[in-house]
Protein backbone atom coordinates (compact mmCIF):
# COMPACT_ATOMS: atom_id res chain seq x y z
CA UNK A 1 0.00 0.00 0.00
CA UNK A 2 1.42 3.39 -1.01
CA UNK A 3 1.91 6.02 1.66
CA UNK A 4 -0.21 9.11 0.78
CA UNK A 5 1.63 12.36 0.21
CA UNK A 6 1.43 14.94 2.99
CA UNK A 7 -1.31 17.53 2.44
CA UNK A 8 -0.62 21.23 1.95
CA UNK A 9 -2.21 21.91 5.35
CA UNK A 10 0.13 19.46 7.02
CA UNK A 11 3.17 21.03 5.32
CA UNK A 12 2.03 24.45 6.51
CA UNK A 13 1.57 23.10 10.04
CA UNK A 14 5.12 21.74 10.06
CA UNK A 15 6.51 25.02 8.74
CA UNK A 16 4.64 27.08 11.31
CA UNK A 17 5.62 24.69 14.09
CA UNK A 18 9.28 24.92 13.14
CA UNK A 19 9.21 28.75 13.15
CA UNK A 20 7.35 28.83 16.48
CA UNK A 21 9.94 26.62 18.14
CA UNK A 22 12.74 28.69 16.67
CA UNK A 23 11.11 31.87 17.98
CA UNK A 24 10.66 30.36 21.45
CA UNK A 25 14.15 28.92 21.79
CA UNK A 26 16.23 31.21 19.59
CA UNK A 27 18.06 28.05 18.49
CA UNK A 28 17.38 26.67 15.02
CA UNK A 29 18.68 23.21 16.03
CA UNK A 30 15.99 22.91 18.68
CA UNK A 31 13.39 23.53 15.98
CA UNK A 32 15.04 21.13 13.54
CA UNK A 33 15.20 18.36 16.16
CA UNK A 34 11.43 18.69 16.48
CA UNK A 35 10.65 18.81 12.77
CA UNK A 36 12.82 15.91 11.53
CA UNK A 37 10.87 13.14 13.31
CA UNK A 38 7.65 14.73 12.03
CA UNK A 39 9.02 14.64 8.48
CA UNK A 40 10.13 11.02 8.77
CA UNK A 41 6.75 10.02 10.14
CA UNK A 42 5.11 11.49 7.03
CA UNK A 43 6.90 8.94 4.83
CA UNK A 44 7.10 6.18 7.45
CA UNK A 45 10.91 6.06 7.50
CA UNK A 46 12.90 4.09 10.07
CA UNK A 47 15.71 6.63 10.33
CA UNK A 48 16.82 9.92 8.91
CA UNK A 49 19.26 12.77 9.15
CA UNK A 50 19.58 16.42 8.32
CA UNK A 51 22.82 17.70 6.79
CA UNK A 52 23.54 21.43 6.60
CA UNK A 53 26.36 23.15 4.77
CA UNK A 54 28.92 24.37 7.26
CA UNK A 55 29.75 28.06 6.84
CA UNK A 56 33.03 28.80 5.03
CA UNK A 57 33.62 25.10 4.26
CA UNK A 58 32.80 22.57 1.56
CA UNK A 59 31.43 20.07 4.09
CA UNK A 60 27.90 18.98 4.91
CA UNK A 61 27.53 18.40 8.64
CA UNK A 62 24.92 16.09 10.14
CA UNK A 63 23.13 18.39 12.58
CA UNK A 64 20.13 16.23 13.50
CA UNK A 65 19.71 12.47 13.40
CA UNK A 66 16.75 10.21 14.19
CA UNK A 67 16.90 6.42 14.38
CA UNK A 68 18.80 3.47 15.86
CA UNK A 69 22.22 4.92 14.99
CA UNK A 70 23.28 8.46 15.89
CA UNK A 71 25.57 9.96 13.24
CA UNK A 72 25.20 13.55 14.49
CA UNK A 73 28.41 15.46 13.82
CA UNK A 74 29.58 13.40 10.85
CA UNK A 75 31.01 15.47 8.00
CA UNK A 76 30.50 14.62 4.35
CA UNK A 77 32.36 16.59 1.65
CA UNK A 78 30.03 17.94 -1.03
CA UNK A 79 32.16 16.04 -3.53
CA UNK A 80 31.27 12.58 -2.20
CA UNK A 81 28.43 10.32 -1.14
CA UNK A 82 24.73 10.43 -1.89
CA UNK A 83 24.38 13.55 0.24
CA UNK A 84 27.11 15.31 -1.74
CA UNK A 85 25.58 14.21 -5.05
CA UNK A 86 22.12 15.49 -4.14
CA UNK A 87 23.62 18.76 -2.95
CA UNK A 88 25.69 19.28 -6.11
CA UNK A 89 22.99 18.28 -8.59
CA UNK A 90 20.06 19.85 -6.69
CA UNK A 91 18.15 16.64 -7.45
CA UNK A 92 16.44 14.08 -5.22
CA UNK A 93 17.80 10.52 -5.25
CA UNK A 94 15.92 7.27 -4.63
CA UNK A 95 18.21 4.31 -4.01
CA UNK A 96 16.19 1.07 -3.85
CA UNK A 97 19.13 -1.10 -2.70
CA UNK A 98 21.84 0.86 -0.92
CA UNK A 99 24.06 -2.20 -0.53
CA UNK A 100 24.51 -2.35 -4.29
CA UNK A 101 25.12 1.39 -4.80
CA UNK A 102 28.70 2.63 -5.14
CA UNK A 103 28.04 6.01 -3.49
CA UNK A 104 26.64 4.54 -0.28
CA UNK A 105 29.00 4.76 2.67
CA UNK A 106 28.80 1.31 4.27
CA UNK A 107 31.32 2.08 7.03
CA UNK A 108 28.61 3.14 9.50
CA UNK A 109 26.61 -0.03 8.78
CA UNK A 110 29.70 -2.16 9.30
CA UNK A 111 30.50 -0.47 12.61
CA UNK A 112 26.98 -0.49 14.06
CA UNK A 113 25.30 -3.50 12.53
CA UNK A 114 22.51 -1.29 11.20
CA UNK A 115 21.39 -2.39 7.73
CA UNK A 116 20.64 0.35 5.24
CA UNK A 117 18.42 -0.90 2.46
CA UNK A 118 16.55 1.90 0.79
CA UNK A 119 17.52 5.60 0.91
CA UNK A 120 15.90 8.88 -0.06
CA UNK A 121 18.21 11.90 -0.32
CA UNK A 122 16.89 15.32 -1.31
CA UNK A 123 18.45 18.81 -1.33
CA UNK A 124 16.97 21.57 0.82
CA UNK A 125 16.69 24.41 -1.65
CA UNK A 126 15.20 27.87 -1.62
CA UNK A 127 15.73 29.92 -4.76
CA UNK A 128 19.41 29.76 -5.66
CA UNK A 129 20.46 28.74 -2.17
CA UNK A 130 20.96 25.14 -1.07
CA UNK A 131 21.07 24.81 2.72
CA UNK A 132 21.95 21.09 2.75
CA UNK A 133 20.16 17.75 2.39
CA UNK A 134 17.53 15.57 4.03
CA UNK A 135 18.07 11.83 4.08
CA UNK A 136 15.55 9.11 4.98
CA UNK A 137 16.49 5.44 5.46
CA UNK A 138 14.39 2.26 5.24
CA UNK A 139 10.67 2.63 4.76
CA UNK A 140 8.54 0.64 7.21
CA UNK A 141 5.27 -0.97 6.22
CA UNK A 142 2.17 -1.20 8.40
CA UNK A 143 3.60 -4.26 10.17
CA UNK A 144 6.89 -2.48 10.90
CA UNK A 145 8.88 -4.48 8.39
CA UNK A 146 11.50 -2.82 6.19
CA UNK A 147 10.43 -2.28 2.60
CA UNK A 148 11.46 -0.10 -0.32
CA UNK A 149 10.78 3.56 -0.91
CA UNK A 150 8.92 4.38 -4.10
CA UNK A 151 8.63 7.44 -6.35
CA UNK A 152 5.60 8.67 -4.43
CA UNK A 153 7.70 8.79 -1.28
CA UNK A 154 10.50 10.65 -3.07
CA UNK A 155 7.96 13.19 -4.30
CA UNK A 156 6.57 13.64 -0.79
CA UNK A 157 10.07 13.91 0.68
CA UNK A 158 10.98 16.60 -1.84
CA UNK A 159 7.88 18.57 -0.88
CA UNK A 160 8.89 18.32 2.76
CA UNK A 161 12.42 19.46 1.87
CA UNK A 162 10.94 22.43 -0.01
CA UNK A 163 8.93 23.32 3.10
CA UNK A 164 12.08 23.04 5.18
CA UNK A 165 13.96 25.26 2.71
CA UNK A 166 11.31 27.95 3.06
CA UNK A 167 11.43 27.64 6.83
CA UNK A 168 15.24 27.83 6.92
CA UNK A 169 15.13 30.89 4.69
CA UNK A 170 12.69 32.44 7.16
CA UNK A 171 15.07 31.55 9.97
CA UNK A 172 17.87 33.28 8.08
CA UNK A 173 15.69 36.32 7.53
CA UNK A 174 14.61 36.38 11.16
CA UNK A 175 18.24 36.16 12.24
CA UNK A 176 19.16 38.96 9.87
CA UNK A 177 16.32 41.10 11.19
CA UNK A 178 17.57 40.60 14.74
CA UNK A 179 21.09 41.39 13.60
CA UNK A 180 19.89 44.49 11.73
CA UNK A 181 17.84 45.58 14.73
CA UNK A 182 20.91 45.32 16.95
CA UNK A 183 22.93 47.31 14.42
CA UNK A 184 20.19 49.93 14.26
CA UNK A 185 20.13 50.08 18.05
CA UNK A 186 23.91 50.50 18.14
CA UNK A 187 23.74 53.15 15.40
CA UNK A 188 21.02 55.00 17.29
CA UNK A 189 23.15 54.96 20.42
CA UNK A 190 26.17 56.12 18.43
CA UNK A 191 24.09 58.85 16.80
CA UNK A 192 22.91 60.10 20.19
CA UNK A 193 26.44 59.94 21.57
CA UNK A 194 27.83 61.88 18.61
CA UNK A 195 25.09 64.51 18.85
CA UNK A 196 26.07 65.10 22.46
CA UNK A 197 29.58 66.00 21.28
CA UNK A 198 28.31 69.02 19.36
CA UNK A 199 27.32 72.26 21.17
CA UNK A 200 23.73 73.43 21.37
CA UNK A 201 22.46 76.27 19.21
CA UNK A 202 21.95 78.74 22.04
CA UNK A 203 25.21 78.14 23.90
CA UNK A 204 26.87 81.52 23.20
CA UNK A 205 25.75 84.95 21.93
CA UNK A 206 28.69 85.41 19.55
CA UNK A 207 28.80 82.07 17.78
CA UNK A 208 26.44 79.37 16.52
CA UNK A 209 27.02 76.12 14.66
CA UNK A 210 25.05 73.12 13.51
CA UNK A 211 25.69 69.75 11.85
CA UNK A 212 22.99 68.03 9.77
CA UNK A 213 24.20 64.47 9.05
CA UNK A 214 23.39 62.97 5.67
CA UNK A 215 23.14 59.56 7.38
CA UNK A 216 23.05 58.27 10.94
CA UNK A 217 26.60 59.33 11.72
CA UNK A 218 28.34 62.46 10.53
CA UNK A 219 31.86 62.92 9.22
CA UNK A 220 31.48 66.67 9.87
CA UNK A 221 31.97 68.24 13.27
CA UNK A 222 31.82 71.60 15.00
CA UNK A 223 32.69 72.67 18.53
CA UNK A 224 33.15 75.87 20.54
CA UNK A 225 33.48 76.92 24.17
CA UNK A 226 35.05 79.66 26.29
CA UNK A 227 38.60 79.65 27.56
CA UNK A 228 39.10 82.67 29.76
CA UNK A 229 37.79 85.71 27.89
CA UNK A 230 38.00 84.02 24.48
CA UNK A 231 35.74 81.73 22.54
CA UNK A 232 37.67 78.92 20.85
CA UNK A 233 36.06 77.07 17.98
CA UNK A 234 36.68 74.49 15.30
CA UNK A 235 34.98 72.92 12.32
CA UNK A 236 36.08 69.87 10.34
CA UNK A 237 35.17 67.39 7.66
CA UNK A 238 36.58 63.86 7.81
CA UNK A 239 37.22 62.04 4.54
CA UNK A 240 35.04 58.93 4.31
CA UNK A 241 31.71 57.90 5.76
CA UNK A 242 30.12 55.82 8.48
CA UNK A 243 31.66 54.47 11.66
CA UNK A 244 35.37 54.99 10.71
CA UNK A 245 34.68 58.66 9.97
CA UNK A 246 32.66 59.03 13.18
CA UNK A 247 35.55 57.60 15.22
CA UNK A 248 37.91 60.14 13.65
CA UNK A 249 35.40 62.89 14.47
CA UNK A 250 35.45 61.82 18.12
CA UNK A 251 39.25 61.71 18.12
CA UNK A 252 39.55 65.19 16.59
CA UNK A 253 37.07 66.71 19.04
CA UNK A 254 38.82 65.11 22.01
CA UNK A 255 42.20 66.45 20.85
CA UNK A 256 40.75 69.89 20.13
CA UNK A 257 39.28 70.16 23.62
CA UNK A 258 42.46 68.87 25.24
CA UNK A 259 44.72 71.40 23.53
CA UNK A 260 42.26 74.31 23.57
CA UNK A 261 41.56 73.97 27.30
CA UNK A 262 45.31 73.92 27.87
CA UNK A 263 45.31 77.49 26.54
CA UNK A 264 47.18 76.78 23.29
CA UNK A 265 46.70 79.24 20.39
CA UNK A 266 44.99 78.10 17.16
CA UNK A 267 48.24 77.48 15.27
CA UNK A 268 49.57 75.21 18.03
CA UNK A 269 46.27 73.34 18.29
CA UNK A 270 46.34 72.68 14.53
CA UNK A 271 49.99 71.62 14.72
CA UNK A 272 49.37 69.16 17.55
CA UNK A 273 46.23 67.55 16.10
CA UNK A 274 47.93 67.18 12.71
CA UNK A 275 50.89 65.51 14.45
CA UNK A 276 48.59 63.02 16.20
CA UNK A 277 46.67 62.11 13.04
CA UNK A 278 49.82 61.84 10.92
CA UNK A 279 51.47 59.60 13.53
CA UNK A 280 48.35 57.45 13.74
CA UNK A 281 48.40 56.91 9.97
CA UNK A 282 52.10 56.04 10.11
CA UNK A 283 51.66 53.50 12.92
CA UNK A 284 48.78 51.74 11.22
CA UNK A 285 50.71 51.54 7.93
CA UNK A 286 47.65 52.86 6.13
CA UNK A 287 45.93 56.16 5.57
CA UNK A 288 43.49 56.99 8.35
CA UNK A 289 41.78 59.52 6.06
CA UNK A 290 42.53 63.22 5.98
CA UNK A 291 40.54 65.89 7.81
CA UNK A 292 39.82 69.38 6.50
CA UNK A 293 39.94 71.57 9.59
CA UNK A 294 39.57 75.16 10.71
CA UNK A 295 40.40 76.23 14.24
CA UNK A 296 40.25 79.72 15.70
CA UNK A 297 39.50 81.98 18.63
CA UNK A 298 37.35 85.07 18.99
CA UNK A 299 37.92 87.87 21.52
CA UNK A 300 34.56 89.59 22.22
CA UNK A 301 36.40 92.56 23.74
CA UNK A 302 38.70 93.40 20.82
CA UNK A 303 36.34 91.83 18.25
CA UNK A 304 39.33 90.08 16.73
CA UNK A 305 39.06 86.57 15.28
CA UNK A 306 42.20 84.57 14.58
CA UNK A 307 42.09 81.27 12.72
CA UNK A 308 44.08 78.57 10.92
CA UNK A 309 42.59 76.93 7.84
CA UNK A 310 43.86 73.44 7.03
CA UNK A 311 42.36 72.48 3.68
CA UNK A 312 38.86 73.56 4.72
CA UNK A 313 37.98 75.67 1.69
CA UNK A 314 36.85 79.27 1.53
CA UNK A 315 35.76 81.17 4.61
CA UNK A 316 33.52 84.21 4.21
CA UNK A 317 33.62 87.59 5.97
CA UNK A 318 30.27 89.25 5.36
CA UNK A 319 29.86 92.90 6.30
CA UNK A 320 26.59 94.55 7.25
CA UNK A 321 26.88 96.73 4.15
CA UNK A 322 26.76 93.52 2.03
CA UNK A 323 30.43 93.60 1.03
CA UNK A 324 32.13 90.21 1.24
CA UNK A 325 35.69 88.97 1.69
CA UNK A 326 36.81 85.39 1.45
CA UNK A 327 39.94 83.51 2.45
CA UNK A 328 41.00 80.10 1.15
CA UNK A 329 43.00 77.42 2.91
CA UNK A 330 46.68 78.13 3.47
CA UNK A 331 47.56 74.62 4.64
CA UNK A 332 46.83 71.03 3.56
CA UNK A 333 44.24 68.94 5.44
CA UNK A 334 45.27 67.35 8.72
CA UNK A 335 46.95 63.96 8.66
CA UNK A 336 48.57 64.34 5.22
CA UNK A 337 51.93 66.02 5.90
CA UNK A 338 54.15 65.91 9.00
CA UNK A 339 53.67 68.93 11.25
CA UNK A 340 57.38 69.78 11.42
CA UNK A 341 57.43 70.49 7.68
CA UNK A 342 54.50 72.95 7.80
CA UNK A 343 54.13 76.60 8.75
CA UNK A 344 50.84 76.86 10.62
CA UNK A 345 50.15 80.41 9.61
CA UNK A 346 47.21 82.25 11.17
CA UNK A 347 44.91 84.81 9.62
CA UNK A 348 42.95 87.51 11.45
CA UNK A 349 39.78 89.45 10.79
CA UNK A 350 38.18 92.26 12.73
CA UNK A 351 34.48 91.72 13.43
CA UNK A 352 33.01 95.06 14.59
CA UNK A 353 29.84 94.68 16.64
CA UNK A 354 26.84 94.12 14.35
CA UNK A 355 29.03 95.05 11.38
CA UNK A 356 30.71 91.82 10.22
CA UNK A 357 30.43 88.06 10.57
CA UNK A 358 32.54 85.07 9.69
CA UNK A 359 30.90 82.09 7.92
CA UNK A 360 32.57 78.66 7.98
CA UNK A 361 30.96 75.75 6.13
CA UNK A 362 31.63 72.27 4.73
CA UNK A 363 31.21 70.79 1.26
CA UNK A 364 27.68 69.68 2.09
CA UNK A 365 26.65 73.36 2.13
CA UNK A 366 28.75 74.37 -0.87
CA UNK A 367 27.55 71.50 -3.05
CA UNK A 368 23.90 71.68 -1.99
CA UNK A 369 21.33 71.60 -4.78
CA UNK A 370 18.57 74.19 -5.16
CA UNK A 371 16.12 73.66 -8.02
CA UNK A 372 18.62 71.54 -9.94
CA UNK A 373 21.49 73.99 -9.55
CA UNK A 374 24.49 73.66 -7.24
CA UNK A 375 24.67 76.39 -4.60
CA UNK A 376 28.40 77.06 -4.91
CA UNK A 377 30.31 79.88 -3.25
CA UNK A 378 28.11 82.48 -4.90
CA UNK A 379 24.96 80.87 -3.52
CA UNK A 380 26.40 80.55 -0.01
CA UNK A 381 27.39 84.21 -0.16
CA UNK A 382 23.85 85.16 -1.18
CA UNK A 383 22.42 83.20 1.76
CA UNK A 384 24.83 84.92 4.16
CA UNK A 385 23.83 88.35 2.83
CA UNK A 386 20.15 87.50 3.18
CA UNK A 387 20.43 86.85 6.93
CA UNK A 388 22.94 89.53 7.83
CA UNK A 389 20.27 91.49 9.73
CA UNK A 390 19.28 88.53 11.97
CA UNK A 391 20.91 87.56 15.28
CA UNK A 392 23.57 84.88 14.85
CA UNK A 393 21.47 81.98 16.13
CA UNK A 394 18.46 82.99 14.02
CA UNK A 395 20.66 83.44 10.97
CA UNK A 396 22.01 79.92 11.38
CA UNK A 397 18.53 78.46 11.93
CA UNK A 398 17.22 80.26 8.85
CA UNK A 399 19.89 78.81 6.56
CA UNK A 400 19.97 75.29 8.01
CA UNK A 401 16.17 75.21 7.99
CA UNK A 402 16.36 75.16 4.19
CA UNK A 403 17.90 71.66 4.42
CA UNK A 404 15.34 70.45 6.94
CA UNK A 405 12.56 71.75 4.67
CA UNK A 406 14.23 70.04 1.65
CA UNK A 407 14.47 73.37 -0.17
CA UNK A 408 18.20 72.68 -0.23
CA UNK A 409 19.29 69.08 -0.81
CA UNK A 410 22.65 67.43 -0.39
CA UNK A 411 24.06 63.91 -0.28
CA UNK A 412 26.79 65.02 2.13
CA UNK A 413 26.81 66.17 5.74
CA UNK A 414 25.90 69.86 5.97
CA UNK A 415 27.67 71.99 8.57
CA UNK A 416 27.64 75.74 9.12
CA UNK A 417 29.19 77.95 11.79
CA UNK A 418 28.76 81.71 12.15
CA UNK A 419 31.07 83.85 14.28
CA UNK A 420 30.25 87.47 15.11
CA UNK A 421 27.27 89.38 16.39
Amino acid sequence: MQQPQPSFDHLSTLSVGLMERYAQSGDVLVALRWVLPEILQCINAQAGSLFLLQANTQDLHCKVCVGPVDITGIKVPITSGLVGQAYRERQGLLIADAQQHASHHSAVDNQTGFVTRSILTVPIVFGDQCFGCLQAINRLDEQGDICTFEEVHLSAFQQLATMLGIALQNVDLAGQLVHDALIKKDLKSAEEAQSSLFPGLSSFPFIAGQVIPARNLSGDFVDYFTVGDHIVFCQGDVAGKGIPAALTVARCLALFRLFAKAGLPPEQIAHNINHELFELASRSEMSAGFVTFLVGCFDPNTRQVTFVNCGHGDVLLVHANQTVEHMGALLPPLGVVASDTLNFQTHSWHLPKQMARMYVFTDGILEANANGKELGLQGVTALAKAVVHLPVEQALTKIMGLFQQARLQTTDDATLMIVGE
